[in-house]
């Protein structure tokens, strides 16, 4: 290698390494909060035993600031017709330690959430580690589905992700991350 193509292969090094902390590499707050992954769970209704399947996948950056993402349910209410699938963006994320607040708007809304179209609804999610022995260890809850007129008022506040209380899941794991802890 000439000295001249060292000269430019430094200076190529440099201006990369340069891009990356313009970018958010020193002195940011991380790569953001983030809550993923589907779990299934059995929940008591006044009908009888309701199930779902909640699939996460929302981001923001730390803190919570612009979050973003897509969260999905399927599953009963334990009613007859009282089947349901709903699916929409995040609209606000809040991370503490392994517990997550999520709100997402239905733009999807089949089944018995079919009237919701439009409003929203926030879910939570705790993160215990990987499941042990083939038995999993998260949680997740959700509060109740909100009109459009409701959700609004407060679609880009999630509460205490610590106020809830949770489910165990009979299957699946969630990943919950905070900007500061890192990927």
């Amino acid at each position: 290698m000439t000295s001249l193509q060292r000269a430019a292969l430094v200076a190529t090094t440099l201006m990369a390494g340069a891009l990356v902390v313009g970018l958010g590499g020193a002195g940011a707050a991380g790569p953001g909060d983030r809550a993923t992954g589907s779990a299934s769970n059995q929940f008591p209704t006044p009908a009888g035993p309701g199930f779902a399947r909640l699939s996460v996948a929302a981001h923001s950056d730390a803190g919570g600031l612009d979050p973003r993402g897509n969260v999905n349910a399927k599953g009963t209410i334990g009613t007859p017709m009282g089947e349901f699938e709903v699916h929409g963006p995040v609209t606000c994320l809040r991370v503490d330690g392994n517990r997550a607040a999520i709100k997402f708007r239905l733009t999807r809304a089949t089944g018995s959430a079919a009237p919701f179209l439009g409003g929203g609804v926030e879910v939570f999610v705790e993160d215990n580690g990987e499941p042990r022995g083939g038995q999993p260890v998260d949680a997740n809850v959700s509060r109740p589905v909100e009109p459009a007129a409701v959700f609004d008022a407060t679609a880009d506040q999630c509460d205490d992700p610590n106020s809830a209380t949770y489910d165990t899941v009979t299957s699946g794991n969630y990943v919950v991350r905070a900007g500061s802890v890192g990927p």
